[in-house]
């Protein structure tokens, strides 16, 4: 192998990682803004999974794509994914691995909550046609803090690692 080989093999896993970065970020910002066109365009449809532990399991994209605006298209729902640390892998030419710590923000406005989680995922990434997908998603929950608003003051609904939404509170 020529220095010349070696280099142009670490540059293309550097821009696969990179791929692999920015398609998380626009999965996450597609979450953010509703955007469900670009949510499905993340991922590997012939053969995925996501797996959000309490919130379910969908290896079909229509039903997850169901449950997401049941609980987020709202106007009053107000939420942020933030992304961080992540930890990607090339498993071969065309798929890798990577594990990302996520902290996840809502501001309910109509029920007057606030909601602050965070745990990471475990992805799975495949190479198709020369894009990056997500073919697995898991996430873990570790903390979760629901809050609900009222007379100018923070009361605390929920706090410690057990997952629950606000969209399951009375409020």
């Amino acid at each position: 192998m020529t220095i010349e080989n070696n280099l142009v093999e670490r540059l293309q896993i550097l821009e696969d990682i990179e791929a692999i970065k920015q398609l998380k970020a626009r999965w996450w910002f597609a979450c953010d803004v509703r955007d469900t066109g670009d949510m499905r365009s993340c991922y590997h449809e012939p053969d995925f999974l996501i797996d959000f532990g309490f919130i379910g399991q969908y290896r079909n994209m229509e039903e997850f794509i169901r449950v997401f605006e049941e609980l987020a298209c709202h106007p009053s729902h107000i939420d942020m994914h933030h992304g961080m640390s992540p930890e990607i892998q090339l498993t071969g030419e065309a798929s890798a691995k990577g594990r990302w710590r996520m902290q996840f923000q809502l501001l309910e406005t109509e029920k007057k909550m606030v909601q602050m989680m965070h745990g990471y995922y475990d992805d799975e990434y495949v190479k198709v046609d020369g894009e990056w997908k997500i073919s697995v998603s898991r996430y873990t929950i570790l903390s979760n803090l629901l809050m609900q608003a009222g007379d100018g003051s923070l009361q605390v609904l929920q706090l410690g690692a057990a997952p629950g939404l606000v969209t399951e509170s009375e409020g």
